[in-house]
């Protein structure tokens, strides 16, 4: 019986000592599944820094791959683009103003001239006066003046007085120069119908529309006969005036006018080219060289009235 009983105890604590084993196992192996947890979260986390590291590394280096692939293009469009070329422009003086001359003339109705013979007989002639040949001959001897580049005649055909007025405002002239038919009173100009009547403008008138202007001319010249005349009305408005003492014949009107604007456009003083236009008239044995005359205001020396003023260099 007590042989029984002590092999049941052997037995029960062999029992207990596996039992101890085993608990002792379920311990061990809890805490290797454990330390195998803890193991396998750092490498999850090892393996995500790597991974963010090498993503990291990639960005930086496609980053710069971009940056030397936008570098090489721009090296391309440099290369391909023509270099620009740096022009160095000539720094010129400015150029000296034009004397603008607005020329007009007039002839409605022809110069008439009556002849009585000695049996009684009277005739009558008329002439028209060669305005256009004037004009072509003034235009011809500035062509042949030194500075013939500084001198711009703006004609004015037929002219009437709204003519003279447009042309202030559009040519702003510093002469105005009228060649046609004139008396003590003033000038004969063309009417807007055209007709052989004529427009007469007194030289009271043509003073006031000289003066309308904010830049009235600095000379008048009346290429007309007894244009003279009017100087005192005229010198209201412009400061200078040549005009024609008495009846001027048509040959030496048109030689006195080329004259006179060749010494102009030769940048001689006003007085010294109404004298070359006197002398001019003498040497062509014409009549009239007397009766071109200057009138200027009080203020005004014509030896030192130089219209045309070249460029100094």
């Amino acid at each position: 019986m007590r042989t029984a009983l002590s092999a049941a105890e052997r037995e029960d604590k062999k029992i207990a000592v596996a039992e101890s084993k085993i608990a002792k196992a379920r311990r061990d192996i809890a805490s290797i599944d454990k330390s195998i947890a803890a193991k396998t979260t750092s490498l999850r986390s090892a393996e995500d820094s790597e991974r963010r590291s090498t993503d990291s590394k990639q960005k930086q280096v496609d980053s710069r791959r971009r940056q030397e692939e936008r570098n090489h293009a721009r090296e391309i469009a440099r290369l391909s683009t023509p270099s620009a070329q740096i022009r160095y422009v000539e720094l010129r003086l400015p150029e000296p103003e034009k004397l603008r001359v607005l020329y007009l003339t007039a002839n409605p109705e022809a110069t008439e001239e009556t002849v009585t013979y000695p049996d009684g007989t009277i005739q009558r002639f008329g002439t028209w006066l060669r305005v256009d040949q004037e004009v072509r001959q003034v235009r011809q001897a500035l062509r042949g003046s030194k500075y013939r580049d500084l001198v711009q005649v703006d004609h004015a055909p037929a002219a009437t007085t709204n003519d003279l007025l447009d042309r202030l405002n559009d040519c702003r002239p510093h002469i105005v120069h009228f060649s046609g038919h004139a008396g003590e009173d003033g000038v004969l100009m063309e009417n807007e119908a055209g007709d052989e009547d004529g427009a007469d403008v007194t030289f009271e008138l043509l003073a006031r529309i000289l003066g309308a202007t904010d830049e009235p001319p600095r000379l008048l010249v009346l290429n007309a006969c007894k244009s003279l005349a009017g100087a005192d009305a005229l010198l209201q408005t412009v400061p200078a005036l040549i005009g024609m003492s008495d009846t001027i014949e048509d040959t030496s009107a048109i030689v006195f006018a080329s004259a006179l604007y060749s010494a102009i456009a030769s940048a001689q003083s006003l007085a010294s080219a109404l004298e070359q236009a006197k002398v001019r008239m003498l040497a062509a044995t014409l009549d009239g060289s007397d009766l071109p005359e200057l009138r200027v205001r009080n203020d005004v020396d014509p030896a030192a009235l130089v219209l045309v003023t070249p460029l100094q260099m």
